[in-house]
């Protein structure tokens, strides 16, 4: 549990003028069209200033970060509050946000020591992913352990 920062004017924009509930709503209906599992296990809230507190239970760890990323990476998103436990005790991943000129062989590199785990992260980012070379500046990126 905690609260996580992401960069509010990057990601996938899903709203112009929706607000509070409709927000939430639009993010839970978005993690369920990822295909994330454990989606329908959560519910969304989104205050005036971009926090959304992402709750739920029952989740595994690996489905716990992917939609807490897959909500922070969403324009209007400044900070998720973290308040899904889960029913497991997986190893954490860390985080990475995404700077202009990064490709996934650059993270591989510096998270790992070689560029060839590049997949690794691809994988774990999936389906927010869709193809290795389509990462933009501020996303934020789940680096699993190795």
């Amino acid at each position: 549990m905690g609260l996580f920062s992401f960069v509010k004017e990057a990601g996938e924009k899903l709203w112009d003028s929706v607000t509070g509930s409709d927000q939430g709503k639009k993010l839970e209906t978005h993690i369920t069209d990822l295909g994330l599992s454990g989606a329908d296990k959560v519910k969304v809230d989104v205050s005036s200033d971009g926090t959304a507190t992402v709750s739920g239970d029952g989740l595994t760890q690996e489905a716990k970060e992917k939609i807490l990323v897959a909500v922070g990476n969403v324009a209007g998103i400044s900070q998720v509050n973290d308040s899904v436990t889960t029913a497991d005790a997986g190893a954490e991943s860390r985080y990475y946000t995404v700077k202009s000129g990064d490709t996934l062989s650059a993270i591989s590199k510096a998270e790992y020591g070689t560029a060839n785990d590049y997949q690794r992260i691809f994988e774990a980012n999936k389906p927010m992913l869709k193809h290795p070379d389509k990462i933009y500046p501020g996303q934020v990126l789940i680096i699993p352990t190795k």
